[in-house]
C-alpha cells in the first residue's frame, strides 16, 4: 500500500509512527544480537543480562491493560505516551548496570504500549482486506533495524561506547512520540469510548496458540544467534553488526512480500507458510550447527525470512478477532506471546551454556512444529 492511499490525517501522522516503531525495533533487537557485548559493557554476567531480558518481557503482561485503555481513550493517544516512556528507558539504559536493568524495565512497558495501540491503530484505520499492506509498510521497520539499525549500534559500540546506541535511539524515540502527539486530532485526545471485554472464541483461541507458539520457537534463535556467531565463528561486536546486513535485507524482503501477498493468499495461509520456512531453517540448524559461515548466515536469513512473514500476516489476523474490542485483544496476544518468551528467555540461555547451540535448536523446531500444525489443522481465518 503506497502511502498516498492512506486517508490526509494518516499521512501526516504515519512519518512519526514509522521511526517510533524502528527506534523501539531496535532496541529490542541489538539487546539479543549484542548481548554479549552489552553485558560486559555494563559489567554484567551474560546470565544476569539474560535475566534482565526475561524480566523486560515480563512487562507485556502489562498488555491487556494497554489494550483496555487505547479502546477507551484512543490508540494514538496511548502510542504517543508510550513512545515517550520507551525513550525515557533507552536513556536510563545508559547509566551502567542498575541503569541498563531499570531502563530495559521502563523499556518493556513503553514498547508493550505502543505495540498494542499500534496495532489497534492499524485495525480502526484500514480495512481488514488490505490490512496486510499496511502493517507490512509499517513492519519494515523491524527489518530494517537489523539492516540499519544494528550495524550502526554495534559500530557505535566499538567505537564509541556500550551506552551509546541506547542514548541515540532514545533521543530518536522521544522525538518521534512527541512528534505523534503533535499531529494528533485535538478531538480525539478528547475522545472517551466505552471498553468491553473480548470474546475469545475458538477461532481466537487457535490464532492466540499458533501466534504464541510461533514466537516461542523464534525466541530460542533471536537469544542464541549472536552468541553463536561469536563463539562458533570468533567474530567481534562490529562484524556481527555487519554480519546480521544480510539478515536485515531478506526480512525487508520477506515484509515487502507480505505485504503484497497476505491480503491475497489470506492471513492464516501466510502464517502457515512462515512457520514451515522458519522451521525447516531451524531444523537444519540444529542437526548441522557448525557450518561454513556464508551457509550459516545463509540459514540464519531464512529462519528470520520464515519467521517475520509469519508473524506479520498474524497481525491483521489478531486485530480482527474481535473489532469490537480490538486493542484488548492485541494486548492478550502480546500477553501470551510474552510469557513464552520470558520464559524461553530463560530456558535459552541454561540450554546453550549447558547443551549447545545445536540443542537449542532442537528445542526450537519443536515450538515451530506445534506452530504448524496449529496453523494448518486448527486455526481459521476470521470471518
Amino acid at each position: 500500500m503506497a502511502e498516498s492511499s492512506f486517508r490526509p490525517e494518516v499521512r501526516r501522522v504515519l512519518p512519526a509512527v514509522i521511526g517510533m516503531r524502528f527506534a523501539i525495533n531496535v532496541g529490542m533487537r541489538m539487546t539479543y544480537t549484542f548481548l554479549p557485548a552489552f553485558a560486559r559493557g555494563a559489567g554484567l554476567s551474560v546470565e544476569s543480562m539474560s535475566t534482565a531480558l526475561s524480566a523486560r518481557e515480563l512487562t507485556a503482561l502489562s498488555a491487556p491493560l494497554t489494550g483496555k485503555a487505547s479502546d477507551r481513550l484512543g490508540p494514538l493517544t496511548v502510542m504517543s505516551y508510550a513512545g515517550i516512556v520507551a525513550a525515557v528507558g533507552l536513556l536510563v539504559a545508559t547509566l551502567g548496570a542498575g541503569g541498563l536493568i531499570v531502563g530495559m524495565l521502563i523499556f518493556g512497558f513503553g514498547r508493550t504500549a505502543h505495540q498494542v495501540a499500534m496495532g489497534s491503530w492499524i485495525g480502526n484505520v484500514v480495512a481488514y482486506e488490505r490490512r496486510g499492506r499496511a502493517t507490512g509498510l509499517i513492519e519494515l521497520t523491524w527489518g530494517g533495524a537489523a539492516l540499519i539499525g544494528l550495524p550502526l549500534a554495534g559500530l557505535l559500540i566499538d567505537g564509541v561506547a556500550w551506552w551509546a546506541p541506547f542514548g541515540l535511539l532514545g533521543v530518536l524515540a522521544m522525538v518521534s512520540a512527541l512528534r505523534v502527539r503533535a499531529q494528533e486530532p485535538r478531538r480525539a485526545q478528547r475522545t472517551h469510548h466505552e471498553a468491553r471485554k473480548p470474546h475469545m472464541t475458538k477461532t481466537a483461541v487457535a490464532a492466540l496458540a499458533t501466534n504464541g507458539a510461533m514466537t516461542a520457537a523464534a525466541q530460542f534463535l533471536f537469544l542464541g544467534h549472536g552468541l553463536w556467531l561469536e563463539d562458533t565463528y570468533g567474530l567481534d561486536t562490529a562484524e556481527i553488526g555487519l554480519a546480521i546486513i544480510a539478515v536485515g535485507a531478506v526480512e525487508v524482503v520477506a515484509t515487502t512480500g507480505s505485504s503484497r501477498m497476505t491480503d491475497r493468499l489470506g492471513k492464516r495461509r501466510s502464517m502457515l507458510g512462515g512457520a514451515v520456512l522458519m522451521t525447516g531453517a531451524l531444523m537444519v540448524l540444529a542437526a548441522y550447527s557448525t557450518p561454513p559461515l556464508w551457509l550459516g548466515l545463509l540459514i540464519l536469513v531464512v529462519a528470520f525470512l520464515g519467521f517475520e512473514y509469519g508473524i506479520v500476516s498474524a497481525i491483521p489476523l489478531v486485530s480482527e478477532l474481535d473489532p469490537g474490542a480490538r486493542a484488548e485483544m492485541v494486548g492478550r496476544a502480546i500477553s501470551i506471546s510474552t510469557v513464552v518468551r520470558a520464559v524461553i528467555t530463560l530456558l535459552a540461555s541454561a540450554i546453550y551454556v549447558s547443551q549447545g547451540f545445536a540443542m537449542l535448536m532442537a528445542v526450537a523446531s519443536v515450538a515451530g512444529l506445534l506452530a504448524i500444525l496449529l496453523a494448518a489443522f486448527v486455526m481459521v481465518e476470521p470471518a
